[in-house]
């Protein structure tokens, strides 16, 4: 049985055969924005920027990706365009679409493949602290390839490692250190996993759906961010056919969990179509 964090939920779907696992804000009704997590990580590390823009009249959903956190685990890593087909699945069976999509590092690259080939699901979308910057892309080449085939009708397995994790998280709590945090997150998934999912990253850059997203994007960029340079951001910009660049000065790439209220500052007026961004 797994714990939801103060104000949450956890719901769950089953999508082409994996059972899947969200949080949902419990404090009412909202403009829906839906949260994908950066990479090996899963819902629990989004629950503080979902708290900042639940204060700003934000409704939000925090699924966890399949293979990671409390969702089934398919026995093979997950390509891009599985993992947006999925969510795409997953958000027509919880009826929340079209939704505001946002996806931090890893998640940008699943939310800009989601919303360049599932343009019904979402009507807007904010990509925070975008991976991967083509330096390090080079840097990270010599990563084996992966086997992303994936089944129809495939069987989830390592349940002991979800249960692992639920001990896990009601050990450290709600407001545990990222790093500690990670530790968990990372360990459940397995090394294996986690490996394979780095190389996806790197195999599969944004840069070709972006031309392709016809909603309004907004690139949120912190300017510590050691993984992604100035004119990267810059260059996905351009890429976006509505695309805008806010910068948050002074914090760095975990500016998600260290600084949410200073992210959802920019995101929330976004997403409400309430104001110009900050």
């Amino acid at each position: 049985m797994t714990g939801a964090p103060d104000g949450f939920v956890s719901r769950w779907h089953t999508v082409d055969g994996l059972r899947l696992h969200a949080l949902e804000w419990d404090g009412g009704p909202g403009t829906p924005v839906v949260l994908l997590p950066g990479l090996v990580t899963a819902s629990r590390s989004m629950v503080p920027l979902a708290r900042a823009l639940a204060g700003h009249g934000i409704h939000p959903w925090i699924p966890d990706p399949p293979g990671f956190g409390y969702s089934d685990k398919p026995r093979r890593a997950l390509s891009l365009r599985d993992e947006a087909k999925l969510i795409a699945q997953w958000l027509a069976v919880t009826g929340s679409q079209p939704a505001g999509l946002l996806g931090n590092s890893f998640g940008s690259q699943i939310a800009a493949a989601m919303a360049a080939s599932h343009p019904g699901k979402v009507d807007r979308l904010v990509l925070l602290s975008p991976t991967v910057d083509p330096a390090l892309r080079r840097r990270l080449s010599w990563l084996p390839v992966p086997s992303t085939q994936v089944r129809a009708g495939h069987q989830p397995y390592d349940r002991w490692r979800i249960d692992l994790l639920a001990r896990l998280h009601a050990a450290i709590g709600d407001d545990a250190p990222l790093r500690l945090l990670n530790v968990a997150e990372y360990g459940c998934a397995s090394l294996p996993r986690a490996a394979s999912t780095v190389r996806i990253a790197v195999l599969e850059p944004m840069e070709p759906a972006l031309p392709d997203i016809t909603v309004p994007t907004l690139v949120i960029r912190a300017d510590r961010d050691h993984l992604s340079s100035p004119d990267w951001a810059g260059r996905l910009v351009r890429l976006l056919p509505g695309g805008q660049l806010a910068r948050l000065p002074g914090v760095g790439h975990n500016a998600f969990y260290a600084h949410p209220d200073m992210v959802a500052a920019v995101a929330a007026p976004f997403f409400s179509h309430s104001g110009p961004v900050g």
